[in-house]
């Protein structure tokens, strides 16, 4: 059986810092009432308008690109979150506050080798405050579109769903971004003590499950010649999830198909959502890293794709 050799590091580069709502197309933009306009522009207390031009004036801690949603993301830390952060704690004061812009990737004509950025997507945030998100791990999560208005998914919903994803790396105190140096000479800090420390490191567990106890609507998305699949097995992920977490989730369960050489599949608590991602075989696709992704839309209907990951 195959098998491929993956990393603490490469698994915080398959997640994000947060679940997103990951899109090809443009979110249909949600135009607001005046009275209903504080309810879509604010989560959690917060508003776009409470970080203006934190990309200015936040220390930029790295870049990242998404291969599943071609999206480049850049993460920003104010003054406290950068001073715990690049000290390799995770004791993050009040007020503590990281910042995200993903931006939408095209291919350069003149230079086709490279994407480059093509517009922003969506702003993210988490904000420390112990207390007042004890809910949530002590963060307060805000996402906002290209506009700053808030995504249509319930503001409840969302946040349990950061929380849950954000719980992957408790032993980082709930950040997915490590610190990159820019600066000539510099080396990665991403190999810190308490990330080289496998003490409260959370590993996504999977289970074998036969196809005849899942859901009619995913068992439906499985070839006949497999009787069993790969599920995630993981309370908190799959009590809390949203479409942006399906998105999300695939580069891990890809990893576990092409290892299995079997489906791979996230689905809800209430059976109601999934992710599923099987092999398949495409013509001229080296190593056979080749997959069918199916995952269930807001709308009840499911979105389907199949690609070759050289």
């Amino acid at each position: 059986m195959r098998r491929l050799i993956f990393s603490l590091s490469t698994l915080s580069l398959l997640i994000s810092m947060c679940p997103t709502i990951a899109r090809s197309e443009k979110t249909t933009e949600h135009r607001p009432t005046a009275a209903t306009e504080a309810q879509v522009r604010s989560m959690n207390g917060f508003e776009m308008k409470d970080f203006k031009d934190f990309e200015k004036n936040w220390r930029l801690v790295t870049v990242r690109f998404r291969k599943d949603t071609q999206e480049m993301r850049w993460t920003f830390a104010n003054d406290l979150a950068w001073k715990t952060l690049s000290s390799g704690s995770i004791e993050y004061p009040t007020g503590a506050a990281f910042g995200k812009i993903g931006a939408v990737t095209h291919e350069d004509t003149q230079f086709p080798s490279s994407y480059v950025p093509n517009g922003a997507r969506r702003y993210q945030f988490m904000v420390r405050d112990a207390t007042k998100f004890r809910e949530t791990g002590g963060w307060g999560y805000a996402l906002f579109d290209v506009d700053g208005n808030l995504f249509p998914d319930s503001v409840k919903e969302t946040s349990m769903a950061c929380y849950a994803c954000h719980q992957i790396v408790a032993n980082r105190g709930q950040v997915f971004s490590q610190p990159f140096l820019f600066t000539v000479g510099s080396k990665a800090l991403i190999e810190t003590t308490f990330l080289s420390d496998r003490k409260g490191f959370h590993i996504i567990k999977f289970q074998w499950e036969n196809t005849d106890k899942l859901p009619k609507s995913l068992r439906e998305q499985i070839p006949s010649p497999y009787t069993r699949i790969r599920i995630v097995r993981d309370t908190l992920l799959q009590k809390n999830i949203f479409h942006g977490t399906l998105d999300e989730i695939r580069p891990r369960l890809e990893l576990e198909a092409f290892n299995q050489e079997a489906p791979a599949a996230l689905i809800s608590a209430d059976g109601t959502k999934f992710s599923l991602v099987t092999p398949v075989n495409i013509k001229d696709c080296k190593k056979k890293r080749s997959f069918k992704a199916v995952s269930t839309l807001g709308t009840g209907q499911l979105q389907q794709t199949e690609y070759c990951n050289p």
